[in-house]
């Protein structure tokens, strides 16, 4: 029997064949590609992080910590963009001019860099490409820069008519712009790289103006004048920052410096205590008067955001996993303290006013998925959860702003978000086994797809010539000592084959400093717990939806939970 089928590698190439028995089955895995090949599955780089970017899972905590259906969630998301794109003149903010669009501020009756920008992401991670041209079209037509003082920079600012406003840039709407044209043009193709690659270059390399600060690089608040000594937390965008540093064609090392000072410039700009944020910051963290903002150092409007940037950079790197963790649970905390009354603090988390809001509601909940491996938090992380599911869409004067954070967050919520990269090889190379691939032996000749180290092959599995004897001795057993860590489709190559299984799986394995947690596997599901070498450490059946395994062992395992295999270091 012929079938076609994208699989990733087998347990027996990672475990040896001690262990080739857990797999059989072949894991298909259609949800790395999009309907017209756009990819966003596991990442070639050997490394022991956990984020999507390595992994390709992008599954919904709606779904694991909710229990919403795939059909659920993909209904919330799709009565968003109706409501915010498609919606009556009380509920969009997107205006569709023809060949043009744009995303109008409601309350200030203009259009914002902001908005152009969050509104390119939004349409480019939905698949709305008619839309992303349109909004591109406009910002190339009214507010990008080619050539001059501002050469690469956008107005943060113009009229609906596209006239007036203040040329000046605001760094938030160049970070969104980078990011969302590098994503279009790894999901669509077309100009969208070159017109990335050119704002990328000028970023550093403006005569006038430089959107980072040249001796720690932070991006700054502005890049004129003394906005050049201070920055905005809300502009902090390391998991952005990370893809930039691998896309660009120049400045690489600028750009890697730059996630580190994103991270560490996040970090420092929370409180202690609260975890709040101030609208602007020092370089050094703490809070930034200035002159013609009184809220300047307050946990206000810009701030909010700086909760989402970094818990998606959680679950999309996971690099900086234990400051994130941290900064988290101080921000959920002190909310939780407040009972989500409040929206607006002064940075230590005094003097509350004003009502919790809908961009906070999606901002905290990003945030909360950096606490999916913290004990005890369960209840406080499916609170936070269920406020961004259950926030109203917004309408009215006020609906652009918080309705577009909240919309952002619920693109990372849902699992609509995926970092798009360039494709694998379009052109499948042939491979052929004999007997077996991928834990499943075959009788009859078989074809299909396979997918492998961010490669695609064509497989022909031929039924073995001759069954060979089954070595049972001790050298056989131990293959240890045959690895070669360097070579693609070795037990050294494991940690992509890992990821993506784990991409595949419903369920979800995380450790804590005492014990493994299988999360969302059916219950009755056989569990293997096993050193890399293929130890057998503890074995058993699931008894419940969220499986607590305790065990003593530190340092890098594998979990096997019926035919998936899970890598993690507690």
């Amino acid at each position: 029997m012929n079938t076609t089928r994208i699989s990733s590698l087998s347990l027996s190439l990672l475990l040896g064949a001690s262990l080739a028995s857990a797999a059989d089955q072949i894991f298909t895995a259609p949800s790395f590609f999009d309907d017209n090949g756009a990819y966003f599955g596991p990442d070639c780089e050997q490394t022991n992080y956990n984020g999507a970017y390595y992994t390709g899972d992008y599954t919904s905590p709606f779904k694991t910590y909710l229990g919403k259906t795939d059909e659920e969630i993909q209904k919330k998301m799709d009565d968003l963009w109706n409501h915010y794109f498609k919606g009556d003149n009380n509920s969009k903010v997107f205006f569709d001019n023809g060949n043009e669009g744009y995303i109008k501020d409601i309350n200030n009756n203009d259009v914002r860099s902001e908005g152009m920008s969050y509104g390119m992401m939004i349409a480019v991670q939905t698949g709305h490409k008619e839309e992303f041209d349109k909004l591109w079209a406009w910002a190339k037509n009214h507010m990008w820069h080619k050539g001059g003082d501002w050469d690469g920079f956008f107005a943060w600012q113009r009229g609906d008519n596209g006239q007036g406003g203040d040329d000046n840039c605001a760094p938030d709407g160049e970070m969104y712009f980078m990011m969302s044209l590098l994503f279009a043009a790894n999901r669509w193709g077309g100009t969208y790289m070159d017109d990335a690659q050119y704002i990328m270059d000028k970023m550093w390399n403006n005569y006038n103006h430089k959107l980072f600060n040249q001796s720690n690089y932070i991006v700054v608040f502005q890049p004129l004048g003394d906005g050049n000594q201070f920055s905005d937390p809300s502009y902090d965008l390391p998991a952005y920052l990370e893809l930039m540093s691998r896309w660009a064609r120049k400045d690489q090392d600028k750009w890697k410096k730059a996630v580190t000072a994103a991270r560490d410039h996040l970090y420092k700009s929370s409180h202690s205590s609260s975890g709040l944020f101030a609208d602007y910051s020092n370089f050094d963290g703490t809070p930034h008067s200035y002159s013609y903002n009184s809220n300047a150092t307050k946990y206000m409007y810009d701030a909010m955001r700086s909760a989402m940037n970094y818990g998606m950079d959680y679950y999309l790197f996971g690099v900086d996993s234990t400051r994130q963790i941290e900064m988290a649970n101080r921000i959920i905390n002190h909310f939780e303290k407040d009972g989500y009354q409040h929206a607006r603090f002064n940075w230590d988390g005094t003097g509350a006013s004003e009502q919790y809001t809908q961009g906070e509601a999606g901002a905290n909940a990003v945030a909360a998925m950096c606490l999916r491996s913290t004990s005890g938090a369960e209840e406080k992380i499916k609170k936070n959860f269920q406020l961004a599911w259950d926030t109203e869409f917004m309408t009215g004067q006020y609906r652009y702003y918080d309705g577009l954070v909240h919309y952002l967050a619920m693109l990372h919520l849902s699992g609509t978000f995926k970092i798009w990269k360039p494709k694998p090889a379009a052109e499948p190379e042939k491979k052929t086994v004999e007997g077996e691939y991928n834990g499943v032996k075959y009788d009859t000749e078989t074809t299909f797809q396979a997918f492998e180290g961010c490669k695609l092959y064509d497989v022909t599995v031929k039924p073995a010539s001759a069954p060979a004897a089954k070595d049972t001795s001790a050298a056989a057993a131990d293959t240890s000592s045959k690895v070669d860590p360097g070579q693609p489709g070795t037990p050294g190559d494991s940690t992509i084959a890992i990821a993506s299984m784990k991409a595949v799986s419903a369920a979800k394995v995380w450790a804590s400093n005492g014990a493994i947690f299988i999360e969302n596997a059916t219950i009755g599901s056989k569990y293997t717990v096993t050193d890399l070498n293929g130890r057998v450490l503890t074995s058993s059946r699931t008894t419940s939806a969220m499986q607590e395994v305790r065990i003593a062992n530190k340092g890098a395992m594998l979990v096997i939970v019926g035919n998936k295999a899970f890598k993690i270091t507690k």
